[in-house]
């Protein structure tokens, strides 16, 4: 038979990670009329909804003057 030593293999042990933020709970969407109740998890006041258009702004590198200038 196999000898009787023991191999163990795994991880060392490391720290969890940070909790999730969390805001008040039973929250109701401000939007008047409405009685969405908004999750612990989400900072909006407004439920998605009735949450106010956002454009997108693109952010990136930007265009060195000798480009700006061809165009």
């Amino acid at each position: 038979m196999k000898d009787d030593t023991l191999q163990l293999r795994g991880t060392p042990v490391q720290a969890l990670p940070r909790k999730n933020r969390q805001w008040a709970e039973g929250r109701q969407c401000i939007e008047e009329g409405c009685s969405t109740t908004i999750s612990i998890y989400n900072k909006a006041k407004y439920c998605w909804a009735h949450e106010p258009v956002r454009y997108y702004i693109p952010r990136g590198r930007k265009k060195r003057l000798s480009e700006v200038e061809a165009a």
